[in-house]
């Protein structure tokens, strides 16, 4: 059921619900929640003759409650309720919408009626559009399953009984970031909040290159930036310099001037590795044991400047130790990241994470001022299966217990990625109320998204769980699928979990939106079937069998392909990866990896040596994959070779002089993981390996702002012998001043060479 929210503001009752949304089927009638006479008839026969009434100034927050409330009575009944302004209610039947300060917490509410009248209260926040929001869920059964699929209970008649509730959260923002936040009444209706409601734009992290550009300051003061290794690099700043200070805080006093309103801004490490080790700075870090040392002191130097902001800094990577003496300033918040945990287990019973839960220990101790940053996703994979629901909620009640009450949940919140809607209405519902059932979560859900299908989707989740429940492998948050081959994604689970979505399928065969939804989570065990197959392609579960000496692609996986891309283009799937790879360009880059370079090509499964060697990282730094027959995708972890910072040489021997035609090699480009093309190639041959002929000299002339993402450089050689064949590979060796981590080491990733 895909449903347009955007209705048409109609003041009058009896206004029907804009034309064009797909109603559930269903007749709900509001019955008593006890034996009581209801005192609230709010809507009769699709009229009412309630009022709904404001304070005579109303709030922001007051206002959007009403729209709120109004805008869904007119999608549930076709009633809206006329509003009134006034600071003296009189009369019976009445809707009132005000802020109570008996109230303290901003998203505290209280609903109660009094006689005929409703009253909805709040804090000073957004607790009156959340006492709307459990009136809409608790009572008229409506449910924002997704922003663009709704369960809207058509109903004539909405009573109520006499109601007493309080809604409170020990969680005073809940972030679940991503694109279905970005909708409005999704965002409210699930207590959500987005950046913006707490930073000023622009300074959210990763802020000292913002607030001291080295482009502006490096090549006069190199002693504003960090030394490490014997020299000043660009990587960070220097946080013991207090000529830095009074930057920040100049650049700050004048940013302020432009977002006056805006509480909290960020003074944040750039996003690398890099932490200044000058003298003054390794003191600090010698006396409070952690890299965060220098860098609290100066945050904490800029938020005495600044008593009336919050200023936000990050314990992330290296500094996420909390120092030994200083404690963050009042007014000063500490974003804690989890980047580097396993998402298998709860990290309470995680032996891995016991220095994480040490440091929340540490941190909690300096400071009630914790923004907890936790990673729920697969970035390289937002599509794969990643099952990790129950971890959900005891990761969210280690972070209360300590104190956290302010959360970020970074996870898979586009269509197409892995259960995106279940995960954002499961962590919602845990950040409201860390308590919830999550069984009870999931079938609510289930039941509501997927329809008769619902059994199976709940099989095969279940299923998942219980697989890395046994193993308690390590579930990484970059890890490709084929991580999991032999386990929860072996050949023998992933039968079984097809099993579960024929059997869904069929169960929907006749309602077109369950089904959509039910195809749409099956696209997760397609891409991680195709992924698992690349990484093999020649092997009993790749892409390719050899029958008689030729490889003929596997029709059930060129299938599976075209079901999963048809789905995609449908539903208009959101990008694979945090870098921005469409659906469309998935396919194309998978159609173009399944041409099989085995036919024709001279350089098939021959040796290449390398010099220097590439990094076993990747793809354990196997020069086979070189002359494989495939090349790479879009997957830098899966068939690609990597050098960092350096030129090399590659050097292929055909074995025997061979009359070709033309040279390929494939490079690939993927800046948010430092990988640029090459800056220039070469291209000698040689029939004797001693004296070798320069074919061509390729050069990139740009700085590759915009690039394709996979390049062939090809070198016509016009049928000239050719037995030993040499690339001179140079890298742009640093990463080009538009680069977020401009002046760091850049990689140049290579795959396939192809002599035909």
């Amino acid at each position: 059921m895909k449903l347009n929210l955007e209705s048409s503001k109609q003041n009058s009752c009896g206004a029907r619900a804009r034309s064009g949304l797909l109603l559930a089927a269903l007749s709900i009638l509001i019955f008593l929640s006890s034996k009581a006479e209801p005192t609230v008839n709010l809507v009769q026969k699709n009229r009412s003759s309630y009022r709904l009434v404001l304070p005579g100034q109303p709030s922001p927050e007051e206002k959007r409650a009403a729209e709120f409330l109004n805008r869904h009575l007119e999608k549930i009944s076709g009633c809206t309720l006329p509003i009134i302004l006034t600071d003296h209610p009189e009369g019976k039947k009445l809707v009132i919408i005000n802020k109570s300060p008996d109230l303290r917490q901003p998203d505290d509410f209280r609903v109660f009626t009094r006689g005929q009248r409703l009253y909805i209260l709040g804090g000073p926040g957004r607790g009156c559009i959340y006492g709307v929001a459990e009136i809409l869920e608790k009572y008229f059964k409506f449910r924002y399953y997704s922003p663009d699929y709704a369960l809207i209970p058509r109903s004539s008649n909405l009573k109520l009984p006499a109601l007493e509730l309080h809604g409170h959260s020990p969680n005073t923002y809940r972030n679940v970031n991503g694109q279905f936040s970005q909708d409005r009444d999704y965002r409210d209706f699930h207590r959500l909040n987005v950046i913006d409601d707490m930073f000023a734009r622009g300074y959210y992290v990763h802020t000292f290159q913002k607030l001291v550009p080295w482009q502006e300051y490096f090549k006069e003061h190199p002693e504003y930036f960090a030394w490490m290794n014997g020299k000043r690099i660009i990587d960070q700043i220097c946080p013991s310099n207090p000529e830095v200070q009074q930057l920040i805080i100049r650049k700050l006093e004048l940013e302020m001037k432009a977002q006056p309103e805006k509480k909290v801004w960020s003074v944040s490490q750039n996003d690398n590795f890099s932490f200044c080790q000058c003298e003054q700075c390794l003191k600090i870090i010698e006396e409070e044991g952690s890299p965060a040392g220098p860098i609290l002191r100066l945050v904490n130097a800029v938020a005495a400047h600044f008593p009336d902001k919050i200023i936000s800094t990050l314990a992330y990577q290296f500094s996420r130790r909390a120092p030994k003496i200083t404690r963050p300033a009042d007014n000063v918040q500490v974003m804690l990241c989890t980047i580097e945990l396993n998402r298998s287990r709860p990290i309470a019973e995680d032996p891995t994470s016991l220095s994480f839960i040490r440091d929340l220990e540490d941190w909690s101790r300096l400071t009630r001022n914790i923004y907890l940053w936790d990673y729920t996703v697969n970035f390289s994979h937002f599509l794969t299966p990643f099952p990790n629901l129950h971890t959900l909620k005891p990761n969210i009640q280690l972070f209360v217990k300590y104190g956290v009450s302010q959360h970020f949940q970074q996870t898979n919140t586009g269509t197409g990625h892995e259960f995106s809607e279940l995960k954002n209405y499961l962590l919602a519902k845990l950040l409201w109320n860390p308590e919830a059932e999550v069984e009870a979560i999931i079938k609510e859900f289930t039941d509501g998204y997927y329809g008769p299908a619902a059994p199976w989707i709940r099989r095969y989740l279940y299923h998942l769980q219980s697989e890395i429940l046994k193993t308690g492998e390590w579930l990484d948050i970059y890890g490709p699928p084929n991580n999991h081959q032999n386990t929860f994604l072996s050949e023998e689970n992933i039968r079984a979990y097809n099993e579960y979505f024929d059997r869904a399928e069929e169960a929907v065969a006749d309602r077109p939106d369950f089904l959509l939804h039910v195809r749409t989570a099956r696209m997760s065990l397609q891409y991680a079937e195709m992924e698992i197959a690349k990484a093999d392609m020649f092997g009993r579960r790749g892409w390719y069998e050899e029958i008689d000496g030729e490889f003929i692609p596997r029709q059930p996986l060129l299938d599976s392909l075209e079901k999963f891309y048809g789905t995609a283009i449908k539903v208009k799937a959101a990008p694979v990866n945090e870098s921005g790879l469409t659906c469309e360009e998935y396919y194309r880059l998978t159609k173009r990896f399944l041409e099989n370079q085995v036919r024709g090509n001279l350089a098939f499964r021959k040796k290449v040596t390398a010099r220097p060697l590439p990094s076993t990282r990747y793809s354990g730094g196997n020069l086979d994959l070189l002359t494989n027959g495939v090349r790479g995708a879009n997957d830098y972890k899966v068939h690609w070779l990597g050098w960092e910072g350096q030129n090399f040489e590659l050097l292929l021997d055909l074995e025997r002089p061979v009359e070709a035609s033309l040279i390929e090699i494939s490079t690939l480009w993927w800046p948010s993981s430092w990988i640029l093309h090459p800056a220039a190639v070469k291209c000698y041959v040689s029939t004797d390996g001693v004296d070798f002929t320069l074919i061509d000299s390729q050069k990139i002339e740009d700085d590759q702002r915009q690039a394709e993402i996979s390049k062939i450089w090809s070198f016509p050689v016009s049928g000239r012998p050719v037995r030993l064949v040499r690339f001179e590979v140079q890298g742009t060796l640093k990463l080009y001043d538009w680069h977020p981590s401009a002046g760091g080491k850049s990689w140049v990733f290579v795959d396939e060479i192809v002599v035909r």
